[in-house]
């Protein structure tokens, strides 16, 4: 069966199937045994999550899906690459293509008994980390397209009786504002020049360009608080490396390390500006993971 992107005809979110062979008949999942269905020609259509990965993590709207290889006795023995179906879902976020994700009766948060679909996903990040056992999987952060209340009241009674919606931060308009409001805060304490490099983006009208960067995301799993301590001033491409973990800052001396031509130097660091040192500590631990 040939790869096939989107919604099934006649398939409803939370429907149930009783073994992977009827997953497979119905269009939703065609391979019997694999979690990925795709490669890296196509991109991938579909996964299934059946407990088989440590580094998994579930909160039904949001997913941390590890991908396939490097497995013995449900335990990983060796490194992952982006290759077959993880360069396919890698593929699919880079395209922006949909996932469908169905749940067994082997996680927590899906049915039963029996495979649960529950619709469509898409990739928002895709990256390659060091994994509890200490080996490099491949790692893909996968969101509904439905809010989690839509998404609860579609599965509906097809939930386990002992699910419980992960805690989360709301995402209100009050709390946009105040990101925005931070951001800017930021970036006019260091008159939009970057903390890295110094240097300042002028345009022809408005603002210079300057990002005001979380050093802990706020997003997914990381949870990072919203306040300027956790934040920095960065040009747009040492905010896309820092974000990306390609160098970290020392958090007790506010040395670069891991970036060509500003090895070891300082970061700029204004007076007023109070940065939290365990975010940087967290960010260096996610560098670690990374390289």
């Amino acid at each position: 069966m040939s790869v096939h992107f989107g919604s099934v005809k006649g398939i409803s979110i939370g429907q149930i199937f009783q073994n992977r062979r009827d997953l497979s008949d119905a269009g939703i999942h065609a391979p019997l045994q694999a979690g990925i269905w795709g490669g890296a020609k196509d991109g991938a259509c579909s996964i299934v999550l059946s407990g088989g990965y440590e580094d998994d993590i579930d909160d039904l709207d949001f997913i941390l899906y590890t991908g396939h290889g490097g497995q013995r006795d449900k335990k990983q023995v060796a490194d992952q690459q982006f290759t077959v179906g993880n360069q396919g879902l890698r593929l699919s976020h880079e395209l922006r293509f949909p996932v469908r994700v169905t749940r067994g009766y082997q996680v927590k948060n899906g049915p039963e008994i029996g495979y649960r679909y529950d619709g469509l996903y898409y990739v928002d990040k895709c990256e390659r980390v060091r994994g509890k056992s200490g080996f490099y999987v491949c790692r893909f952060h996968l969101n509904s397209n439905l809010k989690i209340d839509q998404l609860e009241e579609d599965i509906g009674e097809n939930l386990k009786v002992s699910y419980q919606r992960a805690p989360r931060v709301e995402e209100t308009r009050e709390r946009v504002q105040r990101i925005r409001e931070n951001r800017e805060k930021i970036t006019l304490m260091y008159q939009y020049k970057c903390q890295v490099c110094g240097i300042q983006l002028d345009v022809p009208s408005g603002n210079p360009i300057a990002i005001g960067a979380h050093i802990k995301g706020v997003g997914r799993p990381s949870q990072g608080p919203d306040v300027v301590q956790n934040m920095l001033c960065l040009c747009p491409n040492h905010h896309a490396q820092f974000d990306r973990y390609s160098f970290y800052i020392d958090p007790d001396n506010y040395e670069i390390k891991g970036l060509q031509l500003f090895e070891n130097k300082k970061i700029f660091k204004h007076q007023k500006h109070n940065i939290d040192s365990q975010f940087l500590r967290y960010h260096f631990e996610q560098y670690k993971k990374r390289n």
